[in-house]
C-alpha cells in the first residue's frame, strides 16, 4: 500500500493504478479525485512521462493519447494565451496529458505572468478531470517550494513520484545500449563496454550524483558525444600518418582519454609554457598538479578512487609578470587533455601561484 500524498515509488504508484483495470467503481472514484496529477523529480521524466500518458489511457483513465511536452518558463511567457492553447490542441486529440518540465518556474517571484498561468493550472486540474491528467516534473529543492508557494497545490496533485539517479551499473548498461544503437551493433570497444574502461567511463560520469544539475541520462550522452569527437580526432591523426584505422572501433583513449603522462608532451601550450624566461616556482607548481593528475590516472586503470583535486587557481603577482599569459595557457594545457571543453576564458576570475 503505497501512502497517500506523499513521495512514493514509481512502480508502487503504477501498481495502484493497474488494480483499476476491472474495478469500474474504483476507476470513477480514480478519475473524480483527480489522483492521476502527478509531480516527478529527477532522471528520465520525459520518457516516462509519455509511457504514463499511455499507460493511463489503456486503463481508460485518460480517453485519449495526446501528449504535450512544455516547460514553467516557456508557460509563463506566453501567459494564460499560451496554456489555453495547449489545453485546446489535448482536449482537441481527444484528451491526454500536458508535461511542464521545471514547473517552479512558474513560481518565479519576478514573473507575475507564470503566477496566472498556475491560478489558471489549478482550476483546469479541477475542470478537466478525466480528460487531461498535468504531469510536474523539476528539482526536489526547488519543487519543494513550488508547493510551499500556492496550498492547492498539494490537493491537486497529490502525487509526487521519486526519480534516483541512475546508479554505475545502469548507466553503464545505457551506454552499451545506447553504442548498440548508435551503430546498429557493428561497433567494437575495446575490453568491451563492460570492461575496465568502460567502467573507467561511468564512474567519472557517476561522481556528479546527488549534485543539483546532474543530468543522468543526458549527461551520458554528453559523455558518449565526447568519446565520439576523441575517436574522430584519433582517426584524422592516424589518416594523416598513412595509418588504416578501423572506424568501427573505440579505443581506450577514445574512452577515457589519453595517459596524461604522454599527452601534456604533445600539447603546444605546455611548450609555450615551459619556454617562458623565469616563473620557475610557477612551472614547478603546475608539474605538481599534473603529477596529481597523472597519479589520478593510473589509480583508475587500478579501480581505486581518484584523489580528489581542484584545478582552480589565484594567480599572484605585479604587473607584467605573466599572469594573463600563463593563465591562457594553463586553460589550454587543461583543455588539450579533455579537462574541459575548450580553452576559451574570460579575463575575470584569475586562477593560485605566487610569483
Amino acid at each position: 500500500m503505497c501512502p497517500s500524498r506523499t513521495s512514493v515509488s514509481i512502480s508502487c504508484y503504477l501498481g495502484i493504478l493497474a488494480q483499476v483495470t476491472s474495478r469500474s467503481s474504483t476507476l470513477t472514484k480514480l478519475k473524480k479525485h483527480s489522483l492521476t496529477h502527478v509531480s516527478w523529480i529527477f532522471a528520465g521524466k520525459t520518457t516516462v512521462a509519455r509511457h504514463y500518458a499511455k499507460f493511463l489511457a489503456s486503463l481508460q483513465v485518460l480517453p485519449g493519447n495526446a501528449f504535450i511536452e512544455t516547460t514553467g518558463s516557456s508557460l509563463a511567457n506566453d501567459g494564460v494565451a499560451g496554456i489555453k492553447k495547449h489545453i485546446k490542441e489535448v482536449v482537441n486529440g481527444g484528451g491526454g496529458a500536458i508535461f511542464v518540465d521545471e514547473a517552479y518556474q512558474l513560481a518565479s517571484e519576478h514573473n507575475f505572468q507564470g503566477s496566472q498561468v498556475l491560478d489558471f493550472l489549478l482550476a483546469e486540474m479541477e475542470n478537466r478531470v478525466g480528460t487531461i491528467v498535468f504531469i510536474l516534473a523539476g528539482y526536489n529543492k526547488q519543487m519543494e517550494k513550488f508547493f510551499e508557494h500556492n496550498p492547492g497545490l498539494t490537493s491537486r496533485v497529490p502525487y509526487r513520484l521519486q526519480f534516483a539517479d541512475y546508479k554505475d551499473d545502469e548507466l553503464l548498461l545505457m551506454l552499451e545500449q545506447l553504442i548498440t544503437k548508435r551503430y546498429s551493433g557493428r561497433m567494437k570497444v575495446e575490453d568491451g563496454v563492460q570492461g575496465l574502461y568502460g567502467r573507467i567511463t561511468v564512474r567519472r560520469l557517476g561522481r556528479g550524483r546527488g549534485r543539483e544539475g546532474f543530468g543522468n541520462a543526458r549527461a551520458l550522452q554528453n559523455t558518449f558525444q565526447k568519446v565520439s569527437e576523441r575517436q574522430a580526432e584519433r582517426l584524422s591523426r592516424e589518416g594523416k600518418m598513412g595509418l588504416r584505422s578501423d572506424p568501427l572501433l573505440l579505443l581506450k583513449e577514445d574512452l577515457i582519454g589519453p595517459d596524461p603522462s604522454q599527452a601534456i608532451g604533445q600539447t603546444a601550450a605546455w611548450t609555450k609554457l615551459q619556454a617562458l624566461i623565469g616563473l620557475e616556482a610557477v612551472k614547478e607548481a603546475v608539474r605538481n598538479q599534473f603529477r596529481l593528475l597523472e597519479n589520478n590516472y593510473q589509480r583508475e586503470l587500478q579501480e581505486k578512487e581518484p584523489i580528489q583535486t581542484s584545478f582552480n587557481r589565484v594567480l599572484l603577482g605585479s604587473p607584467g609578470t605573466g599572469k594573463t599569459t600563463v593563465a591562457k595557457l594553463y586553460g589550454q594545457i587543461l583543455a588539450d587533455l579533455g579537462l574541459l571543453s575548450n580553452g576559451e576564458g574570460e579575463i575575470i576570475v584569475p586562477l593560485f601561484w605566487r610569483y
